[in-house]
């Protein structure tokens, strides 16, 4: 990553926070980094029962993203927000759906089906009426989403600018990964 990475990185979250339809994630493996920090933008998370999550940021030298600061300590408290984005503790999908992050966790041989079954009932309701939910629900959060994006990605800047986030990410590669 360098530094001209940060605002894409800013323009994809911000795209996240403001979308106005519900945003649905199905996880059908590992949710690692920002794809994980993404989840509690999303409005309804479904995972697999064998998927599970994780953010390592400050393993390989970064800090945290996707609004990540804001919405973990929020869903899941400042402890377990801290074993999650400071010491990047790997969560099961049953643990992350015990913590407010998953919606709910389903079975892996029917995980697509179930989605898809979800997903088509989510399509037979009113789109406007689905808008205007969301619309509430998330109206209270939006600004502070935002300026949180704006924070972290300026975080980024300053790390993805400093030789020890090369040599942090250099160690962090040539570490044995537990995929």
């Amino acid at each position: 990553m360098s530094v001209s990475s940060v605002a894409p990185c800013r323009t994809f979250v911000n795209c996240l926070v403001q979308f106005p339809k519900p945003l649905v994630a199905a996880v059908n493996g590992p949710a690692l980094g920002l794809g994980a920090a993404i989840l509690a933008l999303c409005d309804v998370v479904w995972a697999n029962e064998k998927a599970w999550i994780q953010t390592p940021y400050t393993q390989y030298g970064h800090t945290p993203d996707g609004c990540s600061s804001y919405t973990f300590p929020l869903i899941m408290g400042p402890a377990a927000a801290g074993e999650l984005l400071l010491g990047g503790r790997r969560l099961t999908a049953q643990e992350a759906c015990a913590k407010g992050l998953v919606s709910q966790v389903l079975w892996p041989h029917t995980f697509n089906q179930e989605v898809q079954a979800r997903v088509r009932e989510l399509l037979a309701v009113d789109a406007q009426v689905l808008k205007e939910s969301k619309a509430l629900i998330r109206s209270w959060s939006r600004s502070g989403l935002e300026q949180t994006n704006e924070r972290e990605t300026e975080a980024l800047k300053r790390i993805w600018s400093s030789t020890e986030w090369t040599d942090a990410v250099l160690q962090y590669l040539q570490r044995p990964q537990e995929y």
